[in-house]
């Protein structure tokens, strides 16, 4: 059924034409929301994911890719807790097989100097690395990746964007008899989008959301996707795009954000994720950023701070995150990773709480699939 929908998504988007150029609203002024921590890195960010630890929320993970690798850290304390040295991480994407406390982790990678894809899983347990078997090797130039799934299906997909295509790769567990189930990877299919098609998301019902240059969002959801933008952001320099799902337990029932990073002043632009409209913009700072409490009309300001990768969740990971967090990878000076949580964001721009959402999903599995239940242990290499 998985790759049956995906096929029928397809015969939809075979219909899209090229979207009319859309002009970029005015500029918009970022809220400043204060860095509640803050951790330095080696080399600057690619790409930033956050992984959800079955049980506890606290023991969450952050997980940074850059030139020198994959690093993975807690979040309660920001200590390393895996690595994967010696390769070239260009970004980095998180889903889950399986649903609930017994959904495997799957980290997604783009290893630059061989021009492929490269998978991990997380060990629920001990929470290091695992290689998994296969790959996806990229002709021509790579411009972003998602992995993602709907809320109530068991396996993830990745979309892979390049110059007027994105191509899909439908990732699920392999039977492999005796042995432990493997990652299994079906053949891609290609989807035609306009050459300006710079970033992608999954949304939490499973639909692929692509960002252009000048900022415009499309919700692929239908035929001619892409004749009118979902959303439209005054991004100068479109960075990282995100779905933070919130507020309940399926994609019909979350509400939640759609995440779009200006990587040329590091502002996050957030949309409202069921209307696609215009919710505001936050900067993370440093205290020393902030506005004084006092009636003083000097206010401390910041030269904007460039950004090269976002990543967002929420999710309940514990803490000042309890209802999920955003970081991003600055590059202003020297190397680091910001993070703000949700909670902070949302008192910064006056709006409600809402629960997180677990991003391993309650759905069950049905009578005839109870594959799906059992404890995932995928083949390593």
């Amino acid at each position: 059924m998985r790759r049956a929908a995906a096929l029928a998504c397809l015969l939809f988007f075979a219909a899209c034409e090229q979207a009319e150029e859309t002009p970029a609203p005015a500029p918009v002024e970022a809220v400043d929301v204060a860095v509640s921590d803050e951790l330095p890195i080696e080399q600057p960010a690619t790409g930033i994911a956050f992984w959800t630890h079955p049980n506890i929320v606290f023991n969450g993970l952050m997980i940074v890719a850059g030139a020198d690798g994959l690093v993975s850290y807690n979040i309660e304390d920001g200590n390393e807790v895996s690595r994967v040295p010696d390769l070239n991480a260009q970004g980095v994407r998180v889903s889950y097989l399986g649903f609930g406390p017994l959904a495997a982790g799957v980290v997604a990678t783009f290893d630059a100097d061989e021009s492929v894809f490269r998978f991990y899983g997380v060990d629920n347990a001990s929470r290091v690395f695992l290689p998994l078997e296969g790959g996806a090797a990229v002709r021509g130039e790579l411009r972003d990746f998602c992995l993602g799934r709907a809320l109530t299906s068991a396996d993830p997909t990745l979309f892979v964007v390049q110059r007027g295509a994105a191509t899909v790769y439908n990732l699920s567990l392999e039977d492999m008899g005796d042995a432990a189930p493997g990652l299994a990877i079906a053949d891609p299919a290609v989807i035609d989008v306009p050459d300006d098609i710079a970033r992608c998301a999954v949304d939490a019902d499973g639909v692929l959301l692509l960002a252009s240059e000048n900022g415009a969002v499309y919700r692929l959801d239908g035929q001619n996707g892409f004749d009118t933008p979902f959303a439209q952001s005054a991004a100068a320099s479109v960075g990282s795009l995100a779905v933070i799902p919130a507020g309940g337990a399926s994609a019909q029932t979350a509400s939640g954000w759609i995440a779009l990073l200006d990587a040329e002043s590091g502002a996050v632009h957030l949309f409202d994720r069921m209307a696609g409209s215009f919710i505001g913009a936050v900067r993370i700072a440093s205290p020393t950023d902030m506005a004084p409490t006092d009636d003083s009309e000097d206010i401390a300001t910041e030269t904007p701070s460039p950004a090269s990768a976002m990543g967002a969740s929420g999710a309940n990971l514990g803490g000042l995150y309890r209802n999920g967090a955003i970081a991003l990878g600055l590059v202003g000076g020297e190397p680091v990773v910001r993070l703000i949580p949700l909670t902070g964001v949302r008192n910064a721009l006056g709006l409600a709480e809402n629960a997180p959402v677990d991003p391993r999903g309650t759905a069950l599995a049905t009578e005839d699939d109870d594959s799906l239940i059992i404890p995932v242990e995928l083949v390593t290499e």
